[in-house]
């Protein structure tokens, strides 16, 4: 006869909590690590940033840092230090659609490989839900990241072609050749936009914002500075560029 082995609740508890220490252990006790992050998420880094700037410390993975804050071993698991701070789960916008235009599918496959500049991608960034009208226009170049957001007072598309057309004609040609943009009816005088910009426009598929990455990527680090819900009427009307290091 064997031994039928027993199981003692305790023993397994203290067996599973000792196993549980040794995970991340050497990098976690790190405090010089820690408090790095930490500056980097105060200082509005998003974790991605942070695990793949290069610094002589050995950083953790984006999702390792991700799971420390939802774990509240950073920040006492504050989200909103992160820029996004929850899937909305709402339904889909059906209206303010636009269905012509060039789809992105006929786009030349040269663009995605980010080897030549004068592609860019256009979006606007709205004012909270009834707060307001105004908005950004804003624009990316794919291979530089080069980007520029333009306050307007409204998404009528006469307005929009006259603001893509100002920011991008002080380029010269060669900077500027296509431009990719959502299908939001703010983008309806794209025939006007490519008569006057002597270039191509080409529209992302519907619920596919991933098309146009790099444009909503920077719309999102706009955002750390312009929330969500704040009144954009009250900005003023200065034209925004920068270059972020990281798409």
């Amino acid at each position: 006869m064997y031994d039928i082995p027993t199981y003692y609740p305790h023993t397994a508890q203290k067996k599973y909590l000792l196993r549980r220490s040794y995970c991340h252990r050497g990098m976690f006790h790190s405090q010089e690590i820690i408090d790095y992050i930490v500056g980097k998420l105060r200082a509005t880094w998003s974790p991605e940033q942070i695990a793949c700037t290069p610094c002589e410390l050995k950083m953790p993975s984006w999702r390792t840092i991700y799971r420390w804050i939802y774990e509240k071993y950073l920040v006492n698991g504050n989200l909103k230090v992160l820029r996004r701070k929850g899937k909305s789960h709402g339904v889909k916008e059906t209206w303010g659609k636009y269905s012509k235009g060039k789809s992105i599918r006929k786009r030349d496959k040269s663009v995605y490989i980010r080897q030549e500049a004068g592609h860019w991608e256009a979006d606007t960034v709205v004012s909270g839900q009834g707060k307001s009208k105004a908005c950004f226009a804003t624009l990316a170049e794919r291979k530089t990241r080069f980007y520029i957001a333009v306050k307007m007072l409204d998404r009528r598309a006469e307005t929009m072609e006259n603001t893509i057309v100002a920011a991008l004609s002080v380029f010269p040609p060669q900077l500027v050749k296509t431009i990719t943009c959502n299908r939001g009816t703010e983008f309806a005088n794209w025939r006007l936009i490519e008569e006057r910009l002597h270039c191509a426009v080409y529209f992302a598929d519907p619920y596919c914002a991933w098309q146009k990455g790099t444009n909503e990527n920077l719309n999102g680090l706009l955002r750390e500075f312009y929330s969500k819900g704040r009144n954009l009427s009250r900005v003023a009307p200065a034209t925004l560029k920068t270059k972020p290091g990281v798409d």
